[in-house]
């Protein structure tokens, strides 16, 4: 009886790990240059920060040099100017969902947000992504939902 319990406990535990290891794949993405479009739309904003969005692009366009490394945590973050700290949460050849905590967005070292998203691969050169977005500056939180495209430019990176 003994023996058949310590079976059946490794044998769960090895398919828990096994389940998780299959939950947490890299991207299959190519490396090198992406071109991002990000459109962000904001909610909950105070007067003066409504007008002031209003005059920004609702559409902005960066590159995000991806590495290796980056497709398992988020390849698309390089060059947003978002500076949080990425968390995994699942990750299949195909998608990732992740959070990202402390950002401080742009310049402004008075804004703190949070980010929530998922990042979905059409193929290994295009993908699309959404986050949600909790911002405090100055005591005022705002919330934004950001759409994003991506397509893969180039296997190299201009040199910094």
């Amino acid at each position: 009886m003994r023996k058949s319990l310590t079976i059946v406990v490794i044998g769960s535990a090895v398919s828990i790990v096994l389940a998780a290891t299959a939950q947490m794949q890299p991207l299959n993405a190519k490396t090198g240059l992406w071109r991002m479009t990000k459109a962000i739309k904001w909610t909950d904003l105070p007067p003066q920060m409504a007008a002031m969005m209003k005059a920004a692009p609702a559409t902005t366009t960066y590159n995000s040099c991806v590495t290796t490394p980056d497709l398992n945590s988020n390849p698309w973050s390089k060059g947003s100017g978002d500076n949080c700290t990425w968390t995994v949460i699942n990750s299949t050849s195909t998608d990732m969902e992740l959070q990202g905590s402390g950002c401080s967005f742009g310049n402004n070292a008075e804004s703190t947000g949070d980010v929530h998203g998922q990042i979905h691969l059409l193929d290994s050169e295009n993908g699309t992504g959404s986050m949600t977005v909790t911002v405090t500056v100055n005591g005022q939180t705002m919330h934004g939902v950001a759409s994003y495209t991506g397509k893969w430019v180039s296997a190299s990176c201009p040199a910094k």
